[in-house]
């Protein structure tokens, strides 16, 4: 078993006593700080002891005279000079900081020197006892408890030395009594200053290294944020090419619905002018079979005529040339109108639709032949959706204390329902629900097909007259039925 010297043993004990809570600071960071800290007092120390020993000269020639002056002063120059070498070394930075401690041993062997020399030339046991409180007092300033402690050492060996040849000195006992007062003073604090010192050291390097910290976290979140910006940018470039690509692929949709649009009015003026020319003829109405035929083109051309309106009526959304002439209408007499339209239907399909009186209803600013494509719209897509039998319903209210006075127009039936996740997506053109090939061709058959514009056209004429749409339903189940509910809500008068 390794065993260690009791030396190194007490020095390792007297530094970890003097060592606080580390703070996560190392202890060869805080020794390697502490050592620096040591040399840059040095030249201090160095400089303050040559100036002592200029006066100690001075006094020597002037005053003291004691015997051996030519001894004592050749002495203290040597020393003197010694001194400011090494001041002069220190100041230069010519050691490194782990060199502290060998330079305290120079020091101390010089004053020595100075104490054997005017204890063997003065034979006065109190100048050598003096010298020897000098050393221990350059010994406090060492932050290393090691040379602290040779210093003290060194002091009490002087102080033994000077007064072995004279035991029966009166001066001896108070010598040793101020000496050890001295020491024990000296060692608290010297304690006390090499912990608050080593204290302030590990606070300094503690902030040296969360300032780094900082600088390197800064680094990296500036780094980190340019890589960000770059790549929004990257992501905003890349979505304002595809928005821009969308605006121009919508807008050739648009041109090219009204194009065709424009492009079929032709054929199917021409094709509706025939039908009705057959229609009309005596020897077509004689042939049950051709009159069949004519009736079948005619409820055809009537079919397409109704898609190209719906497709015109989109592209004029879209491009925001809806032309409306607002005037004041009755709401309750245009939904009758509308409604009356599909008698036959709900006579076939025996549905039922009831309206409410709704007399409360003031009239309003609006464009009627808009507002019938609108309820037009909104009946035939509750009887597409509610299975025979099923019942539709139109009410209306008054709201006057709204932002402006508005009328709101519900209409519900006991249909299918609406899945939540679709709700969002049905004024949407072309948005169809359920499986489009599934639809049947009649547009008031149960689930009958559709172009899926219907209800984009309510949405762009609604909100072209300053009104809302929405839609509520519980969900969608084609046993149970839940129904769905269609608000309209438009404002009494039109903004100037």
């Amino acid at each position: 078993m390794k065993t260690i010297p009791t030396r190194d043993w007490l020095f390792r004990y007297l530094d970890d006593l003097l060592q606080m809570k580390t703070l996560g600071v190392s202890k060869e960071q805080v020794d390697e700080a502490i050592n620096r800290s040591e040399l840059r007092v040095l030249p201090f120390i160095y400089g303050s002891i040559a100036f002592l020993f200029v006066a100690y000269t001075v006094l020597q020639l002037t005053l003291l005279r004691e015997p051996g002056l030519e001894l004592i002063v050749a002495g203290a120059l040597l020393s003197l000079f010694i001194l400011l070498l090494f001041w002069a070394l220190l100041g230069q930075e010519r050691f490194a900081p782990q060199r502290a401690g060998r330079l305290a041993a120079v020091l101390a062997f010089v004053i020595l020197v100075n104490i054997q020399l005017r204890f063997y030339l003065t034979g006065e046991p109190s100048q050598a006892a003096n010298l020897a409180l000098f050393v221990f007092a350059i010994g406090v300033l060492f932050h290393a408890t090691r040379w602290y402690l040779f210093m003290l050492v060194l002091s009490f060996a002087a102080l033994m030395q000077a007064f072995v040849f004279f035991v029966d000195s009166p001066d001896f006992h108070y010598y040793l009594v101020v000496t050890l007062a001295a020491a024990a003073t000296g060692f608290i604090a010297h304690i006390g200053r090499v912990q608050a010192y080593r204290r302030a050291e590990m606070l300094r390097i503690l902030a040296e290294q969360r300032e780094q910290e900082l600088h390197r976290l800064n680094a990296q979140i500036q780094q980190f944020n340019q890589q960000l910006e770059g790549m929004v940018a990257e992501r905003t470039q890349a979505l304002q090419a595809a928005y821009a690509r969308l605006e121009r692929l919508d807008k050739t949709k648009t041109d090219f619905i009204t194009i065709a649009s424009h492009e079929m009015l032709t054929p199917l003026t021409i094709i509706n002018l025939n039908a009705q020319m057959f229609i009309g003829d005596e020897e077509i109405q004689q042939n049950p079979l051709f009159a069949r035929w004519a009736q079948g083109i005619d409820k055809g051309v009537v079919r397409m005529q109704e898609v190209v309106d719906r497709m015109l009526d989109v592209a004029k959304i879209d491009s925001r040339s809806l032309d409306l002439h607002p005037a004041p209408l009755d709401l309750p007499f245009l939904i009758r109108q509308v409604a009356n339209r599909f008698r036959s239907a709900l006579a076939e399909r025996h549905l039922t639709l009831e309206m409410t009186a709704m007399a409360d209803l003031p009239e309003i600013e609006a464009d009627a032949e808009a507002l019938q494509k609108v309820f037009y719209h909104l009946i035939i897509n509750g009887i597409k959706y509610t299975p025979d039998g099923g019942r539709l319903q139109i009410d209306g209210r008054f709201l006057r204390h709204s932002s402006p006075p508005s009328v709101e127009i519900i209409i519900a039936d006991t249909g299918i329902g609406i899945a939540p996740e679709a709700q969002p997506f049905i004024f949407d053109k072309f948005y169809q629900t359920g499986e489009v090939m599934l639809h049947s061709s009649g547009k008031t058959k149960f689930m009958g097909g559709g172009s899926g514009l219907g209800l984009a056209i309510v949405r762009g004429i609604v909100e072209a007259h300053h009104g809302r749409v929405w839609v509520e339903s519980p969900g969608l189940h084609e046993t149970n039925c839940p129904g769905s509910r269609f608000h309209v809500v438009l404002p009494r008068h039109q903004p100037s």
